[in-house]
C-alpha cells in the first residue's frame, strides 16, 4: 500500500527499494500518453521522469511536475503510473508533497529522447 494513504493500494510515491529500470521506452509512452489529457486541462509541466521495477507492482513509472499556478521548491508534484492485473493503467497523482524529487539525470518523456 503507498505509505502516503493507506487506504490506497498503489506503489509507494517514492521508488525506496525498487531497481531502476534504464530504457522502457514502451511503458513510458503509455504512461504519459495515459496522463496527458490530465496534464493539458491542469496546465502542469514535464520535469523528470523515472522507470522503476518493483518485486510487487512490476514496472512503475513516476513523473515528476511543476503546475503553473502552483509553485513551491520545497513540494513535489508527483504522478505514478503502474498497470494493474487486468491490464489496464492506474495512476495516483500527488500535489505538494514533502519528498525527494526524482533524480536529474533520469530520462525524460519519450518525444525528449534523442537515443
Amino acid at each position: 500500500m503507498s505509505s502516503e494513504h493507506s487506504d490506497i493500494d498503489a506503489p509507494a510515491l517514492e521508488p525506496i527499494g525498487e531497481v531502476t529500470e534504464s530504457v522502457q521506452l514502451e511503458f513510458t509512452a503509455r504512461c504519459s500518453s495515459h496522463v496527458a489529457p490530465f496534464l493539458l486541462k491542469g496546465n502542469w509541466e514535464f520535469q523528470r521522469g523515472l522507470v522503476t521495477r518493483s518485486s510487487k507492482w512490476g514496472l512503475v513509472w513516476r513523473g515528476d511536475y511543476t503546475i503553473a499556478d502552483f509553485t513551491s521548491p520545497q513540494l513535489i508534484n508527483r504522478i505514478v503510473c503502474w498497470e494493474g492485473s487486468d491490464g489496464q493503467l492506474l495512476t495516483e497523482i500527488a500535489v505538494g508533497q514533502r519528498i525527494a524529487p526524482l533524480p536529474a539525470t533520469s530520462p525524460a518523456v519519450p518525444s525528449d529522447r534523442t537515443t
